[in-house]
């Protein structure tokens, strides 16, 4: 990918009256740029937060900050102190390494209620990836001292943050063995099923980020996405732009292992077939 770029700053910084007791319904509608929150994200919201006492949440709130971004603005760099415990409230964050050189690997792209980066557990930590936003994108902040202090003296707290890195761990694996195991085809048939709204069999929506970062994600380059895209409309998936039409959800998943065969090429065939010889 491209060489690190500048931090293109961050559109609004708020210090709010969070709300730890109830979830709301229903999310706030993105307003542009620099839209603040139209209301106080609920901690109950996030799924970090599911289980713990309202105690332990009253005393994060306290230093708690709603930060609002633009479009690729830095959140964090790697190699920078750790200050914050940040959560995605509303919009999406690339994550990135960044070599010596300049050049960047995607790692991974986080959305709303996931948590960017890692939860330092004692000072002096600095950050291992580069963070920034991918669109108008808002984020739960948490002073990182207090919150490692709070750690320690909530065993819920504590339980949660491993759970959340244990997650994390399953989806990264999960995503290596996409790239190992998966072709171009199928890993783009499993990134537009991710996005079909659960239970419906007919969809249409847009896509979250242009499709240069898909290729990205996906481990492909642009024109090889692009092939992608238009095999699939022997599948039912009709695009425009970012905008997808799904035809049939569970015919493209049924698909999901055809677009797997078609797409091997035969020195692969025949190396599976010797793997099954062997077996």
């Amino acid at each position: 990918m491209s060489r690190a770029g500048e931090t293109r700053g961050v559109a609004t910084q708020t210090d709010v009256g969070l709300n730890c007791a109830e979830p709301r319904k229903g999310r706030a509608n993105r307003r542009g740029a620099r839209a603040t929150l139209a209301e106080p994200p609920s901690l109950r919201d996030l799924r970090l937060f599911a289980n713990i006492d309202n105690d332990t949440l009253a005393r994060l709130t306290l230093e708690a900050k709603v930060e609002t971004y633009e479009d690729g603005a830095v959140i964090f760099r790697q190699g920078d102190p750790v200050s914050a415990v940040a959560i995605i409230v509303r919009g999406f964050v690339k994550i990135l390494r960044i070599a010596s050189c300049g050049d960047e690997t995607l790692i991974g792209i986080s959305s709303d209620g996931e948590t960017v980066g890692e939860t330092p557990l004692s000072a002096n930590e600095t950050y291992r990836v580069s963070a920034e936003a991918v669109g108008p994108t808002s984020i739960l902040k948490f002073p990182a001292a207090r919150f490692a202090r709070l750690m320690k003296e909530s065993p819920a707290l504590g339980a949660a943050v491993v759970q959340d890195a244990k997650d994390k761990i399953a989806a990264l694996v999960s995503e290596i063995e996409s790239l190992k195991a998966q072709n171009a085809d199928q890993r783009l048939a499993n990134f537009i099923l991710s996005l079909c709204p659960r239970g419906e069999e007919q969809c249409r929506f847009r896509l979250p980020y242009d499709k240069r970062l898909i290729a990205a994600r996906l481990g492909v380059k642009q024109e090889t996405l692009s092939r992608a895209f238009a095999k699939l409309r022997e599948y039912g998936v009709r695009t425009e732009t970012r905008d997808v039409l799904v035809e049939s959800v569970s015919r493209l998943a049924d698909q999901c292992e055809q677009l797997g065969r078609q797409g091997r090429l035969p020195s692969e065939r025949g190396d599976q077939g010797a793997r099954d010889d062997a077996a």
